[in-house]
């Protein structure tokens, strides 16, 4: 008169094949396409932050250049008597070259090698600044002493202005 109760034969082994698929979590198609696209969106927004901070650090870098030129050429110009003469590879020689003349108090100034190309001083965009000096030429901006400009990141002369770097 006991009343059992039977249960049915389980299969141990496909039991815990069940629960381990069970277990794993899985992901829809739906869900993967969401996660790439909130990745993409990531990527985009730090690659454009850092191009905005690398063209930011390349004009900073053309205006440093150009005020050590500017206090380089106007060493130059008190021990001399006169600005170095107009172009580019004139004024990088004048600052950094003996002439052999007693009163050259330089170097007045050290270019690294990979900022000089052909013996012209280059901008962060790989284009030669602009001098011209009373001595050999005829400034624009400053017409009693010299010019001194980059072309900036499009490197077209916009007349000093834009994007050019006095």
């Amino acid at each position: 008169d006991e009343c059992r109760v039977t249960r049915p034969a389980v299969n141990r082994q496909s039991s815990i094949v069940n629960r381990q698929f069970r277990l794993l979590p899985g992901f829809t198609l739906v869900e993967l396409l969401v996660v790439i696209a909130i990745l993409t969106i990531l990527i985009s927004l730090v690659t454009a932050g850092a191009q905005t901070a690398r063209r930011r650090g390349a004009i900073t870098k053309a205006k440093a250049t150009i005020a050590a030129l500017e206090t380089a050429i106007a060493m130059y110009s008190a021990d001399m008597g006169d600005y170095p003469p107009s172009d580019n590879a004139n004024v990088v020689f004048a600052l950094s070259q003996d002439p052999g003349d007693p009163d050259w108090g330089g170097s007045y100034m050290d270019f690294k090698q990979e900022d000089v190309v052909g013996g012209a001083l280059v901008d962060p965009w790989g284009q030669p600044y602009v001098y011209v000096s009373t001595n050999g030429g005829s400034p624009t901006h400053r017409p009693t002493s010299y010019d001194l400009y980059s072309f900036g990141p499009n490197g077209v002369d916009d007349s000093g202005t834009q994007d050019d770097i006095i």
